[in-house]
Parts: C-alpha cells; sequence; structure tokens
C-alpha cells in the first residue's frame, strides 16, 4: 500500500514536471518569436528611416546643384599692356570688350566656358577685333580658376589667358563675378613679324 502511495507520488511529480517543462518550452518561444518580430521591425523601421534620408539627401543635392547650361555676359578693359618694347596703359589707349559667354558645367567642379569678345575703341590701324576666348575653369567655393586659348579674328594674334575669378550671390540663379584676366599674345607687326605682349585687364559682369 506504501509502495502504490509513492509511486503515484513520483507519477504525480512527473507529470507536474512534465507541464511545467512543457510551459517553459513554450514561453521559452513565444519570447523568441516576439524578439525575432521586434527586430524586424526595427530593422525595417531603420531600413525606412536610412532610405528616407538617403532620398532627402538626394532632393538636396539636386536642388543645390546648379543647372547644367549656363552663361555669363559682361565688360572687359585692359589696364596695362607690356609688348614691343614698349608698355602702354589704360589712360593712353582706351580699349573695351563686350564678353559673352555659354558655360557648360560638368558634375565635378570643372566647367567649360565658351566665350567671345567684340572689341571696340581700338588703334586706328586695327579696324575690328573679334576675340575667340573658349577655356576650362575650376571653381573653388566663391573663387574661379581658369585658362582660355584666345584667336583675335582681324588681327591674327593668338595666345592664352590665366585668370582668377571672385564672385558674389545676387539671386538663386545669379551672381555678379570680378575677374583678373592676364592675356599672353603673339601679336604681328605690319611687317607681318611677331612680338609677345602681355597684359593685365578687369573682367567684370553677372554671371547665370
Amino acid at each position: 500500500m506504501k509502495y502504490a502511495e509513492n509511486l503515484l507520488h513520483i507519477r504525480c511529480l512527473l507529470l507536474i514536471f512534465t507541464v511545467g517543462l512543457l510551459g517553459a518550452i513554450l514561453s521559452a518561444q513565444t519570447i523568441s518569436q516576439n524578439t525575432d518580430e521586434s527586430q524586424a521591425t526595427g530593422e525595417k523601421r531603420d531600413d525606412t528611416i536610412a532610405k528616407d534620408a538617403k532620398d532627402a539627401e538626394i532632393m538636396k543635392q539636386a536642388e543645390a546643384k546648379p543647372p547644367r547650361f549656363g552663361g555669363h555676359v559682361g565688360i572687359v578693359i585692359p589696364i596695362v599692356t607690356r609688348g614691343n618694347g614698349m608698355t602702354t596703359t589704360i589712360a593712353e589707349n582706351f580699349i573695351i570688350g563686350f564678353p559673352f559667354a555659354l558655360i557648360v558645367r560638368t558634375d565635378s567642379p570643372v566647367a567649360f566656358d565658351f566665350e567671345f569678345v567684340p572689341i571696340i575703341n581700338t588703334p586706328s590701324n586695327q579696324d575690328f577685333r573679334f576675340l575667340i576666348h573658349p577655356g576650362v575653369v575650376y571653381n573653388y567655393k566663391k573663387y574661379g580658376f581658369g585658362l582660355r586659348a584666345a584667336y583675335e579674328v582681324g588681327t591674327g594674334s593668338y595666345g592664352f589667358t590665366p585668370l582668377v575669378s571672385r564672385s558674389f550671390k545676387l539671386t538663386k540663379k545669379t551672381n555678379y563675378f570680378i575677374e583678373a584676366d592676364f592675356p599672353v599674345r603673339r601679336e604681328r607687326r605690319p611687317d607681318r613679324t611677331r612680338f609677345t605682349s602681355v597684359q593685365f585687364a578687369v573682367h567684370s559682369g553677372i554671371s547665370f
């Protein structure tokens, strides 16, 4: 009788232990499932936030990116010229040009500038001058550093022009700029021999 009671007690304990073990396993599975779901939800939320931030950054860059094509117009005045054994200043020979250009911008700070310059008030032996002046400009913040090739229709002079510019924002799409030009030219004398001239000129205008 006592053996039967002990056996019954053991069976009850085993039953209780089995039920408790099953409950613990089910609880662990439920906690694990909830944790996985929470992690998946968190990862999805993080991915959504990252995607939204990336889209916002792309839109911001697209809005800040200037138009691919632009241009500028202005005036250029030579201040002093040295060539053919003499130095000429603006007071002795006033010359003015009216540059206009098409600008092709790239995804980098480099832009291609196709400039043309009609020139008036030239010396009496030069009835017409028209400068073909394409170049490349590297933009750093509000500064520009460039180099242009040069050919003057009517005189046959050719050379290059280093330049440094500074821009000032006027509106969202336009800027005022002032530029220092340093033209170097191979010019032709009346006897068709050539000499080299070096000049300092000031160029200012509006870019867009």
